[in-house]
């Protein structure tokens, strides 16, 4: 049995992801495992089912609310437990398994354990004197010099009026460009981990930060001047855009856990020739003159420009060439579901369809577009074409040999939020 552990965990693993469900994953001891081929517990919220395989029994356990016990997990997992010689064994919940008791423990477990490791690797935190502040992480520290004397006695008073930011490794200083704490505290990362301030990854730091001071000076100056209008709005919607991701980013790199990836996302950005993008961005936004805040961005907006045409691009010839298997059994459970919403239906169908997508790109983009349905956020003009196109390719798929005429009623209901899209 346990030559075939790591075998059998993921393939649970895999199983339950074929349907498009969040699934947490738990070892033996409760706590939280990113890895599932070293986990013994999947539990998934939406719906109700929690698989346990029990290493003592020799078996694999399933629990399920009542209204999935004619699911077909429970045949699909039986049908596993046969293959690898382990018993199976299935209990019924209550109408709604909120799988709390199953759960105390591994969340105090995973909380102690996550707030051991945070203690080890955060970064420390701000103190000093009334000039100067510091902020530890192991071998480094953030040093920040500010213009007015600090006030202990007002919170958050060492992250402002910050005059010099410098990156302190040993008796090596480095003055940073840019007065941005995020920044600051991304470099920080970078160096701890065996960066460097001036290689590939700290000047795309550097850059992000420059880029984000310009971009806030452009969103307020067309703010404040009111020349945003219909015809430029979109690009102050791309500039707004890009200081979330420039944010989102500092916060990835500031992570231990999530370093890595950050690194690994920055490091295969594509470039982009601005003598491609023949759009006139500029003369949407001037007035009487060509304000330097407009054109500090030019580049920046010409860029995203180019990202948004190549993105959008992909989108549609990933989802003329998806088959989306087995979305349309996920959609119909959906059925099974309570929403509090029609957008929140919406938003957990689309989400569906993104874990039924093999193009990576095309599954993320529609698990996100989910997620805006559902908490109510802004849904562009495309982000409309490509939902609707994703739900009717979905339902032009034969199940069981016999054309699906089920999802016509998508179209329908897809045509009613046009108007909010």
């Amino acid at each position: 049995m346990a030559t075939n552990k790591k075998q059998v965990s993921e393939k649970i693993f895999s199983l339950l992801k074929g349907f498009g469900y969040e699934v947490k994953t738990f070892d033996v001891e409760g706590n939280n495992q990113v890895n599932p081929q070293e986990s013994t517990r999947f539990v998934v919220d939406e719906p109700n089912i929690i698989v346990r395989l029990d290493l003592n029994k020799n078996s694999i356990v399933l629990n399920t609310s009542e209204d999935l016990s004619d699911h077909k997990i429970r045949p699909m997992i039986k049908e596993l437990s046969k293959d690898y010689l382990l018993n199976f064994d299935y209990n019924v919940f209550g109408k709604t398994l909120k799988a709390k008791g199953e759960l105390q423990d591994a969340e105090k477990n995973s909380e102690k354990e996550m707030a051991d490791v945070m203690k080890e690797a955060s970064l420390g935190k701000l103190s000093g004197s009334t000039k100067t502040s510091y902020q530890p992480l192991e071998n480094v520290k953030i040093v920040l010099k500010h213009k007015k004397a600090v006030d202990e006695e007002v919170r958050g008073s060492r992250s402002r009026n910050i005059q010099n930011v410098f990156i302190q490794r040993g008796d090596e200083r480095f003055k940073l460009p840019e007065n941005n704490l995020a920044m600051a505290r991304a470099m920080a990362r970078h160096v701890q981990q065996g960066g460097e301030v001036y290689d590939s990854i700290g000047e795309s730091i550097v850059n992000m930060a420059q880029d984000l001071t310009k971009l806030r000076e452009f969103i307020v100056y067309v703010r404040r001047s009111n020349i945003v209008n219909e015809a430029n709005a979109e690009y102050v919607a791309l500039a707004v855009e890009n200081i979330n991701n420039i944010r989102e980013t500092f916060k990835k790199l500031q992570g231990a856990k999530t370093y890595a990836t950050a690194v690994e996302n920055l490091s295969n950005q594509e470039k982009y020739n601005l003598e491609e993008d023949d759009s006139d961005i500029q003369s949407l936004f001037t007035e009487t003159h060509f304000d330097s805040k407009v054109a500090n961005v030019m580049d920046n907006l010409r860029t995203l420009n180019l990202k948004r045409k190549a993105f959008e691009s992909h989108i549609v010839k990933a989802i003329e060439n998806e088959q989306f298997n087995n979305a349309v059994d996920m959609l119909k459970e959906t059925e099974l579901l309570q929403f509090d919403t029609p957008n929140a239906k919406l938003g957990h169908q689309v989400s569906q369809l993104g874990f039924s997508a093999k193009d990576e790109r095309l599954g993320s983009y529609l698990r996100d577009c989910g997620k805006r349905l559902t908490s109510g956020g802004r849904m562009s003009d495309f982000d409309y074409k490509a939902i609707k196109s994703s739900l009717l390719s979905a339902g032009n798929k034969p199940i069981q040999g016999e054309p699906m005429s089920y999802m016509e009623s998508y179209e329908k209901f897809l045509d009613r939020f046009s108007v909010e899209f």
